[in-house]
């Protein structure tokens, strides 16, 4: 009986002893690969397919061979023989075109099929975006799918897909325009000191210096409130020719035409046609891509509406960050574009002197409950004292309104003083009559017309009475605002 219980120990001693060194065997190769095809990288498996010989070639080339042979991990769409035998010649004998091509092919990270719902917005190698949904590459079809191996993805597709032009880029494609050769003009030279190569300290002053001709770089005017050239945004963008050009600076030029004493009459033409021609283009640039659905009305950054006829759309250029319309006509109303002044009480540029006590308000409007702020100047000792603004005013004739709210010194029998509005210098070329501020009165009040001769800034002043008596002379706003008659 002992014996039997100790050979049932050892052959169950032996029998846990196999299955441990089985389970070590199995835990030492739990990660190996099994699968072969995870052996091999993109290129060899690029070089395995006869029909994609071409784009191999294209590869080696460009360079790109040695990129997606290594460990890092791609995504490629590679183009059939037959798709790159209806390449353009130019994109193939120019190394420089043909490396952005092959770019355009290949995206960093691993990207299957089954990803896009519906569609996926991938940035390729040569810094472009393309769509990619469940079977298509851009416009091209996917005719192979979700070839996996070792360092990423392998999709075969039927068409050569050219890298598509950015908004910016297509517009200094195009041949010279009107619009093309202003937007150009707005072309400047930055530096930025943290591209640049720093090559030792000023021993004097503690600063860097930089590399002579290092971290100098173009900048545009234009680009800097609406840029066409994101690869990351997305914009419709409108080209107009020439005809719509001019016809568009003939509308607005008017009220742009500056007339300044001190320049020449060559000086003054040339400012007016550059802000008319800014006052153009500057409206022209929309957030968004509309090409699948054009709203009646889009809405520029300045916040102008605009009416894109489709009739009037002459060319559609699909580009890599939206949509550029080449148009013969927009439509928009004068109102939307030359817009009302609004000049604020509070923010006054200066005034007269010192004397009396200056105070900004903040009041609630009880019959719309929203907060509003005004100046309020009292106990001036000075007849006429006077607040100045700078508002840039259109070459337009203004209605002047204003909303001053007396609501201090109602009790008893008060004593009304008026105010006036006035243009130009100091000595008040331009006045418009005295109005007196009444009492609780919340609304606009109509307090005369102007008419403005030139473009520009201009001294507008809000001037107290002509009395010295304190109560008499004081001087209240909330704003002040000038409506252009447009015509």
């Amino acid at each position: 009986m002992g014996n039997l219980k100790y050979r049932y120990i050892i052959l169950l001693s032996l029998f846990i002893g196999l299955m441990f060194s089985a389970c070590n065997k199995n835990w030492d190769n739990h990660d190996a690969v099994t699968d072969p095809i995870l052996t091999v990288n993109l290129l060899t498996q690029i070089n395995k397919n006869p029909d994609l010989s071409t784009f191999s070639s294209y590869l080696v080339k460009t360079g790109y061979d040695k990129v997606v042979a290594s460990s890092k991990t791609f995504t490629i769409w590679a183009p059939t023989n037959a798709a790159l035998a209806k390449l353009d010649q130019s994109w193939v004998t120019d190394t420089a075109k043909l490396k952005q091509f092959v770019g355009n092919c290949i995206s960093y990270q691993s990207y299957l099929t089954n990803a896009p719902n519906p569609v996926l917005t991938i940035r390729t190698l040569n810094g472009k975006n393309i769509q990619f949904t469940k079977t298509k590459f851009e416009e091209a079809n996917i005719v192979i799918a979700d070839r996996y191996v070792g360092n990423g993805v392998l999709h075969t597709v039927d068409l050569a897909v050219l890298p598509k032009l950015n908004g910016w880029d297509y517009l200094n494609s195009t041949s010279t325009s009107i619009q093309k050769t202003f937007l150009q003009s707005l072309n400047y030279i930055y530096f930025d000191p943290t591209r640049a190569t720093v090559t030792g300290i000023d021993p004097i002053t503690g600063l860097p210096v930089y590399q002579p001709n290092t971290g100098y770089y173009q900048g545009n005017y234009f680009l800097n409130r609406s840029n066409v050239s994101n690869e990351d945004a997305k914009y419709t963008f409108v080209i107009l020719t020439d005809a719509a050009y001019t016809a568009e600076k003939a509308k607005i030029g008017k009220y742009f035409t500056v007339t300044n004493p001190l320049n020449t009459a060559a000086r003054n033409t040339f400012i007016s046609d550059s802000i008319t021609n800014w006052n153009v283009v500057k409206d022209l640039a929309f957030v968004g891509d509309f090409s699948a659905s054009l709203p009646d009305t889009l809405i520029s950054r300045d916040s102008v509406k605009i009416h894109l006829d489709p009739s009037a759309i002459v060319e559609t250029h699909k580009v890599s960050n939206g949509v550029v319309y080449v148009m013969s006509r927009i439509d928009y109303k004068m109102s939307s574009k030359i817009r009302p002044i609004v000049i604020q009480g509070e923010y006054y540029y200066d005034y007269l002197n010192s004397s009396g006590t200056r105070s900004t308000l903040t009041r609630r409007n009880p019959f719309t409950n929203v907060d509003f702020r005004e100046i309020y100047f009292h106990t001036m000792t000075i007849a006429s004292y006077w607040v100045r603004y700078k508002p840039t005013l259109y070459n337009a004739a203004y209605k002047v309104y204003w909303v001053a709210v007396r609501d201090f010194g109602t009790t008893g029998t008060p004593v009304l003083f008026p105010q006036r509005v006035a243009f130009g210098t100091s000595v008040l070329i331009t006045t418009l009559p005295y109005t007196n501020v009444t009492i609780l009165n919340y609304n606009e009040v109509y307090a005369g017309t102007y008419t403005a001769t030139s473009y520009g800034l201009l001294d507008t002043f809000l001037v107290g009475n002509t009395t010295t008596t304190d109560g008499t002379n004081s001087i209240v706003c909330d704003y002040i605002k000038l409506v252009p008659v447009l015509n």
